[in-house]
């Protein structure tokens, strides 16, 4: 056993009227069960994480599209439209 969790059941068996043991002891026996519970919040951002990662990466039918549209010259892009776009007009 790790000598920190050592000491801490060691510093709890010296107060008055207790008493515990190690697990592992012969005569250990767990009390009750670990239990968690989430927010409303939590299990909102759960559901909105579940809902994103439903989502393609890429949407394929939007890239063929434009693929299509490249590879027959009809998409055409002005340099001002560009500039603009990468200046945040």
């Amino acid at each position: 056993m790790d000598m920190r969790i050592s000491n801490v059941y060691n510093a709890y068996a010296a107060q008055p009227n207790r008493s515990v043991q190690k697990p592992g002891h012969a005569n250990y026996e767990r009390e009750g069960t670990d239990t968690v519970s989430l927010s409303a919040r939590a299990g909102e951002y759960q559901m909105a994480r579940n809902a994103v990662s439903d989502i393609p990466d890429v949407r394929e039918n939007l890239v063929s599209h434009l693929r299509a549209m490249i590879s027959s010259g009809a998409y055409n892009v002005s340099a001002q439209d560009v500039a603009a776009r990468i200046f945040g007009e």
